[in-house]
């Protein structure tokens, strides 16, 4: 049977492990001296350390990243490609994917995941899991497409100034959770792009609100995947896991880790992800 590799971008807060056919590629923080790759020339905690002096931006992966990504999976012995990239409403890392691809003679499926960081990556970790299954390529995006709607995510946000900043929220938006002192809870629309679902006075609040919404949501008995993610402070970590903890042990699969410097450059350093996936 041919073999199938997954490609997908730092976005999806994975890392690239070759012996199990995931393949990534690193977006860009760009700052006024240069540009650097995400997961591999930067941390979080350089991020973290240069983001009020002298405010960075993203970028995408170029086609010629995505290129030298396939001649990679060309030479491991894939003989196709299941392609998952962030969400096209919040970067054009999509169409650098596609543009690849299409350029290429592999078979492919190349899906939209419609969310970020760890949504994206538990859509990506379903892909693996069906491919370790034995699906065919199509089954497994078929899979993923419907699959993808059902992928939750929910942020607790200290600061929306960074979201501003890089475009990813309006401007009004951000300045009415300013002025407030709201504590927005962020998730991802139907379109893949950022929405306030809900703003909480207080970060404790905000934090119980996202628990409660958690626990509802997987009350009934399904498998599910869970994810959480910090940015900054890791004891955030900690206490979101603390509420969560036998929804955790109970999981399928779990993940959990730092954003990456690309993420975090848009949520600021007082930030925290909870994304679960019912199967």
């Amino acid at each position: 049977m041919t073999r199938i590799a997954i490609l997908s971008d730092s976005a999806s807060n994975v890392r690239e492990n070759r012996e199990a056919g995931i393949f990534i590629a690193p977006l860009y923080v760009n700052f006024q001296d240069g540009s650097k790759k995400d997961l591999k020339e930067i941390s979080p905690q350089e991020l973290y350390d240069r983001i009020e002096t002298e405010e960075p931006k993203t970028s995408a992966p170029g086609v010629e990243d995505f290129l030298a990504k396939i001649q990679q999976i060309q030479e491991a012995g894939y003989g196709k490609i299941l392609a998952i990239a962030v969400s096209q409403s919040l970067s054009g890392t999509y169409n650098s994917m596609r543009l690849a691809l299409e350029s290429q003679d592999m078979d492919y499926r190349l899906i939209d995941s419609k969310t970020i960081t760890m949504g994206q990556g538990l859509l990506l970790t379903y892909g693996h899991q069906l491919i370790q299954e034995g699906l065919i390529l199509d089954e497994i995006a078929d899979k993923l497409e419907k699959k993808k709607r059902d992928v939750k995510i929910f942020a607790g946000v200290g600061d929306l100034k960074y979201l501003v900043r890089g475009g990813r929220l309006s401007r009004v938006k951000g300045l009415i959770g300013g002025s407030l002192r709201l504590n927005p809870i962020l998730t991802l629309a139907e379109d893949g792009s950022i929405e306030n679902y809900k703003s909480v006075m207080g970060k404790k609040r905000t934090l119980n609100f996202i628990v409660d919404k958690v626990r509802m949501d997987l009350a009934g008995g399904e498998p599910y995947y869970l994810a959480l993610a910090y940015a900054g402070d890791r004891d955030k970590l900690g206490e979101v896991k603390d509420k969560l903890g036998d929804l955790v042990d109970g999981a399928d699969q779990y993940l959990e880790g730092p954003v990456t410097a690309v993420l975090g450059t848009h949520s600021g350093p007082d930030a925290y992800v909870v994304a679960y996936l019912r199967l």
